[in-house]
Protein backbone atom coordinates (compact mmCIF):
# COMPACT_ATOMS: atom_id res chain seq x y z
CA UNK A 1 0.00 0.00 0.00
CA UNK A 2 2.81 2.42 0.93
CA UNK A 3 4.69 1.54 -2.24
CA UNK A 4 1.61 2.29 -4.36
CA UNK A 5 1.13 5.69 -2.61
CA UNK A 6 4.81 6.55 -3.07
CA UNK A 7 4.65 5.65 -6.79
CA UNK A 8 1.53 7.80 -7.23
CA UNK A 9 3.24 10.74 -5.48
CA UNK A 10 6.35 10.39 -7.65
CA UNK A 11 4.20 10.17 -10.78
CA UNK A 12 2.28 13.32 -9.80
CA UNK A 13 5.49 15.20 -8.96
CA UNK A 14 7.09 14.19 -12.28
CA UNK A 15 3.95 15.16 -14.19
CA UNK A 16 3.78 18.57 -12.53
CA UNK A 17 7.51 19.17 -13.00
CA UNK A 18 7.52 18.19 -16.68
CA UNK A 19 4.39 20.27 -17.36
CA UNK A 20 5.81 23.39 -15.74
CA UNK A 21 9.12 22.92 -17.58
CA UNK A 22 7.23 22.62 -20.86
CA UNK A 23 5.27 25.81 -20.18
CA UNK A 24 8.41 27.71 -19.14
CA UNK A 25 10.27 26.66 -22.27
CA UNK A 26 7.48 27.25 -24.76
CA UNK A 27 5.29 30.09 -23.54
CA UNK A 28 5.95 33.63 -22.38
CA UNK A 29 3.38 33.91 -19.61
CA UNK A 30 3.58 36.86 -17.24
CA UNK A 31 0.47 36.83 -15.11
CA UNK A 32 -0.30 40.26 -13.69
CA UNK A 33 2.61 41.92 -15.47
CA UNK A 34 2.14 44.42 -18.23
CA UNK A 35 5.61 45.68 -19.06
CA UNK A 36 5.05 48.02 -21.98
CA UNK A 37 8.16 50.09 -21.25
CA UNK A 38 10.18 47.90 -23.63
CA UNK A 39 7.92 48.93 -26.51
CA UNK A 40 9.63 51.57 -28.64
CA UNK A 41 7.79 54.46 -30.29
CA UNK A 42 6.56 53.87 -33.81
CA UNK A 43 7.98 56.19 -36.48
CA UNK A 44 5.77 59.23 -37.09
CA UNK A 45 4.94 58.27 -40.69
CA UNK A 46 3.80 54.82 -39.53
CA UNK A 47 1.65 56.35 -36.75
CA UNK A 48 0.13 58.72 -39.30
CA UNK A 49 -0.63 55.90 -41.74
CA UNK A 50 -2.14 53.66 -39.01
CA UNK A 51 -4.25 56.53 -37.67
CA UNK A 52 -5.53 57.41 -41.15
CA UNK A 53 -6.40 53.77 -41.94
CA UNK A 54 -8.03 53.28 -38.54
CA UNK A 55 -10.15 56.38 -39.06
CA UNK A 56 -11.07 55.51 -42.63
CA UNK A 57 -12.03 51.89 -41.86
CA UNK A 58 -13.46 52.52 -38.36
CA UNK A 59 -11.13 49.95 -36.79
CA UNK A 60 -11.23 49.26 -33.06
CA UNK A 61 -7.73 50.13 -31.83
CA UNK A 62 -5.58 50.33 -28.73
CA UNK A 63 -3.36 53.38 -28.49
CA UNK A 64 -0.42 53.52 -26.12
CA UNK A 65 0.67 56.96 -25.03
CA UNK A 66 4.28 57.92 -24.28
CA UNK A 67 3.45 57.79 -20.55
CA UNK A 68 2.31 54.12 -20.95
CA UNK A 69 -1.43 54.90 -20.68
CA UNK A 70 -3.58 52.81 -22.99
CA UNK A 71 -6.97 53.62 -24.48
CA UNK A 72 -9.32 51.31 -26.41
CA UNK A 73 -11.71 52.79 -28.93
CA UNK A 74 -12.25 54.10 -32.46
CA UNK A 75 -10.84 57.16 -34.15
CA UNK A 76 -13.89 59.07 -35.33
CA UNK A 77 -12.61 62.38 -36.68
CA UNK A 78 -9.38 63.99 -37.89
CA UNK A 79 -8.87 67.51 -36.54
CA UNK A 80 -5.70 67.93 -38.59
CA UNK A 81 -2.83 65.69 -39.72
CA UNK A 82 -1.52 65.32 -36.16
CA UNK A 83 -4.76 65.34 -34.10
CA UNK A 84 -7.61 62.87 -33.98
CA UNK A 85 -10.68 62.47 -31.82
CA UNK A 86 -11.04 59.01 -30.32
CA UNK A 87 -14.35 57.65 -29.04
CA UNK A 88 -13.63 55.45 -26.03
CA UNK A 89 -17.19 55.04 -24.70
CA UNK A 90 -20.49 56.72 -25.47
CA UNK A 91 -19.71 59.59 -23.12
CA UNK A 92 -15.90 59.65 -23.18
CA UNK A 93 -13.82 61.09 -26.00
CA UNK A 94 -10.09 61.78 -26.14
CA UNK A 95 -8.11 64.12 -28.34
CA UNK A 96 -5.14 62.14 -29.58
CA UNK A 97 -1.99 63.84 -30.83
CA UNK A 98 0.26 61.55 -32.86
CA UNK A 99 3.46 62.98 -31.41
CA UNK A 100 2.24 61.89 -27.95
CA UNK A 101 1.64 58.27 -29.05
CA UNK A 102 3.93 55.34 -28.71
CA UNK A 103 1.86 52.93 -30.82
CA UNK A 104 -1.46 52.18 -32.48
CA UNK A 105 -2.58 48.54 -32.59
CA UNK A 106 -5.67 46.82 -33.93
CA UNK A 107 -7.78 44.87 -31.46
Amino acid sequence: MQLQTRLNNNFAKNLIHSTTDFIDRNFDIRFGENDMSQLIQMPMNQLSLFAHQSLENRYLVVITMLNEEQYHGKLIRAVDQNKYIMKITDGFYKIVELDQLKSINLI
